[in-house]
């Protein structure tokens, strides 16, 4: 009986080293709008949303609309979720930011010719950059995507790429789901009452040229190919991108539709795996 017992702890200490290394395999990455800094969350130091981040454990977070953070505090946030790593675009406005459990290194902020603005920086072997296009204006975020494909091509690092955040644009690979026009009406409602919203071609037709140069890129929509039973839905905006070599890589890539997500934000974050 003791040897039989010596044994079955022997397994049970097998078992969970196998799981404990094949987690550690898997690189997890969630990009989120948070909504002008996770505002609806009003728990002290936004307890809510920490809860719901260590219940997903990423190992990457990008995050959009990080209104109100300085690098101070979101150091202390990110923390606090177990991510002792954290960059913010800027103080001001709506910046970007990046938090990770792994150092945060070679990192680039762009402000200039952009409406928002983006992170480039590299953790581990991954080339990551965090966006938020114009939400304003089509031909604005024409010019700001090439300037991020401009960016990764001239880079040294001509693999390992994953692109996320809010693009506030729409992909030709979910054509189908504005066939009815209600969605261009909706954008010409918008532009009657907000003068300075031009987010209709001519003021009439649908911009998916954004996704388009970034699909003709060779970058890979992750949520589009992956996703099994949580697949993009109409008015997508949110996205992680992934350079070729990587996508074999990618075992999961999906929108998080819970509790959680759906009372915080007015934006669904999307999740990837990577299989390391």
């Amino acid at each position: 009986m003791r040897t039989l017992t010596k044994y079955s702890t022997l397994f049970l200490l097998l078992a969970i080293c196998h799981f404990s290394v094949r987690a550690q395999n898997k690189t997890r990455i969630i990009s989120y709008n948070i909504l002008e800094g996770m505002k609806t969350d009003t728990t002290k130091g936004k307890q809510d949303f920490v809860k719901w981040l260590k219940s997903e454990n990423p190992d990457i977070l990008a995050l959009q609309e990080c209104n109100k953070f300085t690098q101070k505090s979101l150091e202390e946030l990110a923390r606090s979720y177990g991510h002792p790593y954290a960059v913010l675009l800027r103080e001001q406005g709506y910046p970007v930011a990046l938090t990770s459990k792994y150092p945060i290194v070679n990192v680039e902020k762009v402000t200039d010719n952009m409406h928002h603005g983006f992170i480039l920086a590299k953790i581990k072997d991954l080339n990551i950059i965090v966006l938020h296009l114009s939400p304003h204006k089509y031909w604005k975020r024409r010019e700001e995507i090439e300037v991020i494909l401009a960016t990764i091509a001239a880079a040294r690092q001509q693999e390992k790429w994953v692109i996320m955040g809010d693009f506030n644009s729409l992909s030709p690979l979910d054509k189908d789901n504005y066939a009815d026009g209600k969605y261009a009406e909706r954008l010409k409602e918008s532009a009657k009452k907000y003068s300075f919203h031009e987010n209709l071609v001519e003021g009439k037709y649908l911009d998916f040229e954004v996704q388009k140069k970034i699909l003709e890129s060779g970058l890979h929509d992750t949520a589009k190919e992956k996703a099994k039973g949580n697949e993009p839905r109409a008015n997508r905006i949110d996205y992680i991108y992934v350079s070729k070599d990587l996508m074999p890589y990618v075992t999961k890539a999906q929108f998080i539709r819970d509790d959680f997500t759906a009372t915080h934000s007015d934006h669904v974050p999307v999740i990837m795996e990577l299989k390391r």
